[in-house]
């Protein structure tokens, strides 16, 4: 009995090998490679954008500031550090994360002795336990502030409620009308909805930011520059999947609408997001 028993056990454990090994080739690998890539975009004289690699980032320059969004992983975040250095020379810099997860913020520790700034929900104690000591911040934002840089403002704003994280934060750049926004706005991927994640989060989101900022271009945490048509199509996906998940005779023709975003079976797929209404649906 004792035989048949381990037998099963390792049958199960070599199907969830071969199942794990089987998704990590067709989904999680190009997803990986892809998000390496880097593209380097000169908007302008004074900001440089830095896309994939983790995070998309970006670089403003002015007269006595450099500002860094996010600072990627891996590879990638020690090269923008390298650009972000050359850029500032003897300035100081600022880094500004969206929010905590490593794809964003694992470039922190190039930047030794200088300000590192986060949204003020977080806790250094939870900053340290969730991301690690070598990329804390040095400065925690309650609400928003605004840095003039050159003949632009910049508004750095904490979303300060659960959306993609307890804490998201946002650049929004006045003259250029530009918006950076962290995880919050995706381009044609699928989101990571784990923790304090709250699909009703982003939707209260998308309908304050343009109400609070003249947005003429987005810059995604994830995905490709565009317009206001990057946070329609994302509400959009969050309103299907809220249908989906109380309409079942529905639910396959919303989910299909998506199946050429990016998407990871169980971890970022639209199955996900349905399972994460249907709980909040439950709760209340």
């Amino acid at each position: 009995m004792i035989k048949k028993i381990f037998k099963w056990i390792g049958i199960v454990v070599l199907v969830l090998v071969a199942v794990g090994a089987t998704l990590y080739m067709i989904y999680l690998r190009p997803f990986m490679n892809k998000m390496k890539q880097v593209t380097t975009v000169q908007y302008d004289k004074d900001l440089t954008l830095v896309l994939g690699g983790g995070g998309n980032s970006g670089i403003l320059v002015s007269d006595s500031l450099v500002i860094v969004i996010d600072t990627k992983q891996d590879d990638a975040a020690e090269q923008l550090s390298k650009q972000v250095l050359q850029l500032a020379g003897k300035k100081p810099i600022l880094v500004i994360n969206t929010h905590f997860h490593p794809d964003h913020t694992k470039g922190n520790k190039f930047y030794k002795g200088q300000s590192i700034l986060v949204g003020g929900n977080y806790t250094k104690e939870f900053w340290m336990k969730e991301a690690d000591k070598e990329v804390l911040p040095t400065l925690w934002l309650p609400t928003k502030m605004d840095i003039k840089m050159g003949d632009d403002t910049a508004t750095i704003i904490n979303l300060a409620q659960n959306i993609h994280t307890a804490s998201d934060v946002m650049v929004y750049l006045h003259k250029r009308k530009m918006l950076f926004g962290g995880d919050v706005i995706l381009n044609k991927q699928v989101p990571a909805l784990f923790g304090v994640a709250d699909p009703d989060g982003y939707l209260a989101a998308f309908d304050m930011l343009p109400k609070q900022f003249d947005i003429h271009y987005i810059i995604p945490g994830h995905g490709a520059v565009g317009g206001m048509e990057v946070i329609d199509n994302f509400r959009q996906y969050f309103l299907d999947m809220k249908t989906a998940a109380t309409d079942e005779s529905k639910k396959d023709e919303l989910v299909a609408k998506y199946k050429d975003w990016a998407q990871i079976p169980l971890l970022m797929s639209p199955g996900r997001t349905i399972t994460v209404f249907k709980d909040k649906a439950v709760k209340k």
